[in-house]
C-alpha cells in the first residue's frame, strides 16, 4: 500500500464509512467516528483518513484544550480543518433552581461563560493568522447548559418529564431561562481573525444578544458569508424589544466595513395564535413612524450579492423607504428572499378575516376565560408547604408561573386563526416597493417574498422572480426557464395593477402566473 501514490489511498479511503447515520437528538451526542483506526495503518493512510476526519470537526467551549493539543501536535491539521462547529457550554444548575427563573446573578455568570468560550476560541484561531493560509467557515451552532431540556442525558430528562407529569417535580424548562439574552464582554480585547471566511450562529434556545452578535462578527475582516439566528424580544415587554430592535439597526451598519457578499438573518418572531390580539408596536415611542431596522437592512442590501431574512417583522422600508431623494441601486444582487411575520413593525396586520369564510370557533370570545370548563387551566402557580421535592430553606421554593396567563399576555392563548386574506391597504404597499427594488437589480436571479400566514385550506402567500436560465423544481412546463417568471401563490386574492406594471417594465417577455 506504501508504493501507491497519495492520490490513490486518499481514494481508497473515501469509501471508508465515517459514522453510523443519527437518528436522533442521543444518537448525535454518542456518534463516534470510525476513521481513526484506519490512520494507524501508514503514513499515507494517516494523510488519507485526516484530511476527512479534521476537515469538520465540532467542540464544545470545554473540550478547546484537547481540540488544541491535537491540532497544534500536527501542524499540517491546521490546514486541513474547513468547518469548525462550536458550542458553548455555560455553568450548570441544581434540580430546585430548574424551578427558579434565572437571577442577575446567573446571567452575569452565563455572559462571563459564553465571553471567556468566545475569547479562548479566538485566541486559538489567531495563531492561525500567521501559520495557516486557508480560510476556515465557523459556526457557533449552539449555547447552552447541562441542565438545560435535552442537554440533561436521555435517562434524566424522561424521568424528569415524568415526574413533571406526574406533578411530583416542579420544573420552568425553557422558561427559566427565556427572557435571557448573553453578552459578550470585553469586545474591544478580542482578536481579530483574518482566517475565517464564513461565520453563523444558531443556538436559539439560548439567543445572542443582537448587538453582541454584530460586534462578534466585525472581529472577522475577511468575512464574505454571515447568517445570524437571534431572537426578537417577547412583544409581552414591548418596551424592551423597541430597545433590542433598534439597537440591532444601530449596529447592523458595521457590517458594511467588512467584505460581506451574502448575508442571512432569521430575527425570530411567533405571530400570535390570537388573531384578534392587538400587537404593541415594535417601533420606539420618540419616533413612532421610523422603521429602524428595516431602513438598516435596506441600506446594508445594497452591496450584498445575496439577502435572506426568516421570519422577520418588516415594512415597505426594506425595500423602498418612503423619504428616498434618489433611486437606490443594487448592483451586484442576485438573490433576495424574504419570509416575513403577518404582523408590520407599528403591530398592523398584514392579513384580514376572508368574508367568504364562517367565523365558526374564532369568534371572539369563545372559551376566553383563563378557568373555562372547556379548557381547564392544569398549569399551577402555587406550591404547597408539603411540598417534597424542594428544600426547607425558602431560597428554593418555586418561582409562580402560570402558562396560560404567559401565553394569554403574549397574544397566543386563546389560538383564533382567522387571518388568510392579504389587506390591500397593507400588502400592496409592500409588494410596490418589493417590485420597484427589483427593477434596481440588474443581476437579480431569484426574489421571493413569502409570509409566515398559513392558510388550513392550504391557500398561503408567496410571490417568487425567476430570472431567464434558472430552473426549479416546480416549473410547470419544459421550457419554463426560457423566459422569466412572476408567481403568485396567493389564492384568489389579486395584486394591484400599478404592482404587475412595475414588474413588467423593463422585462420585456415577463411571465407571470398565479397558481391556484
Amino acid at each position: 500500500m506504501d508504493r501507491l501514490p497519495q492520490e490513490v489511498v486518499t481514494h481508497v479511503a473515501s469509501f471508508v464509512e465515517h459514522q453510523k447515520p443519527a437518528v436522533d437528538f442521543w444518537e448525535r451526542q454518542k456518534a463516534v467516528s470510525k476513521l481513526p483506526p484506519y490512520a494507524t495503518l501508514s503514513r499515507k493512510w494517516q494523510l488519507a483518513i485526516e484530511s476527512r476526519t479534521f476537515r469538520s470537526l465540532q467542540c464544545k467551549s470545554s473540550e478547546l484544550p484537547t481540540l488544541i493539543h491535537f491540532l497544534t501536535r500536527q501542524p499540517h491539521r491546521k490546514r486541513l480543518l474547513l468547518f469548525l462547529t462550536y458550542d458553548v457550554v455555560l455553568p450548570t444548575y441544581t434540580d430546585n433552581e430548574c424551578a427558579k427563573f434565572e437571577t442577575a446573578e446567573d446571567m452575569r455568570k452565563n455572559n462571563q461563560a459564553f465571553t471567556y468560550a468566545i475569547h479562548a476560541l479566538f485566541q486559538f484561531l489567531k495563531t492561525w493568522d500567521r501559520e495557516n493560509d486557508s480560510s476556515v467557515f465557523l459556526d457557533l451552532l449552539d449555547i447552552h447548559s447541562p441542565m438545560d431540556g435535552r442537554h440533561r442525558g436521555p435517562d434524566k430528562y424522561e424521568e424528569d418529564q415524568e415526574q413533571y407529569g406526574l406533578g411530583k417535580r416542579y420544573d420552568l424548562w425553557e422558561h427559566r431561562y427565556e427572557k435571557s439574552l448573553l453578552q459578550l464582554l470585553d469586545h474591544p480585547k478580542l482578536p481579530t481573525l483574518s482566517c475565517v471566511s464564513r461565520f453563523q450562529t444558531h443556538s436559539p434556545s439560548r439567543p445572542i444578544e443582537p448587538n453582541s452578535a454584530i460586534l462578534l462578527t466585525t472581529k472577522l475582516p475577511n468575512v464574505e458569508s454571515v447568517t445570524l439566528n437571534l431572537r426578537e424580544q417577547p412583544r409581552k415587554d414591548p418596551h424592551v424589544r423597541q430597545q433590542a430592535r433598534h439597537d440591532l439597526a444601530v449596529a447592523l451598519p458595521a457590517l458594511s466595513t467588512l467584505p460581506v457578499r451574502e448575508f442571512g438573518l432569521d430575527f425570530y418572531y411567533h405571530d400570535p395564535c390570537n388573531h384578534y390580539f392587538s400587537t404593541p408596536s415594535a417601533l420606539l415611542p420618540s419616533a413612532p413612524s421610523t422603521d429602524h431596522l428595516s431602513l438598516a437592512l435596506h441600506t446594508l442590501s445594497q452591496s450584498l450579492f445575496s439577502l435572506r431574512l426568516d421570519t422577520v417583522v418588516i415594512s415597505s422600508d426594506l425595500y423602498w423607504p418612503s423619504n428616498l431623494s434618489t433611486p437606490p441601486t443594487w448592483p451586484n444582487m442576485r438573490q433576495y428572499h424574504v419570509h416575513f411575520e403577518m404582523t408590520a413593525p407599528d403591530g398592523a396586520w398584514y392579513f384580514v378575516r376572508d368574508p367568504s369564510k364562517p367565523e365558526g370557533d374564532d369568534e371572539e370570545g369563545v372559551n376566553d376565560s383563563d378557568n373555562s370548563d372547556d379548557e381547564p387551566d392544569t398549569e399551577s402557580d402555587t406550591y404547597s408547604d408539603s411540598d417534597s421535592f424542594f428544600d426547607s430553606s425558602s431560597v428554593f421554593r418555586p418561582d409562580t408561573f402560570n402558562e396560560r396567563r404567559e401565553e394569554r399576555a403574549a397574544g397566543n392563548y386563546p389560538g383564533r386563526c382567522f387571518r388568510t386574506l392579504p389587506s390591500d391597504t397593507l400588502i400592496n404597499p409592500l409588494l410596490l416597493a418589493m417590485a420597484r427594488s427589483a427593477a434596481c437589480m440588474p443581476k437579480l436571479e431569484e426574489m421571493s417574498l413569502t409570509s409566515t400566514m398559513c392558510d388550513p385550506d392550504g391557500a398561503g402567500f408567496e410571490v417568487r422572480f425567476y430570472a431567464v436560465g434558472h430552473v426549479r423544481h416546480d416549473d410547470l412546463e419544459p421550457g419554463d426557464s426560457d423566459q422569466a417568471r412572476l408567481d403568485w401563490l396567493v389564492g384568489a386574492w389579486r395584486p394591484n395593477d400599478d404592482t404587475l406594471d412595475v414588474w413588467r417594465e423593463g422585462r420585456d417577455g415577463l411571465l407571470v402566473r398565479f397558481i391556484e
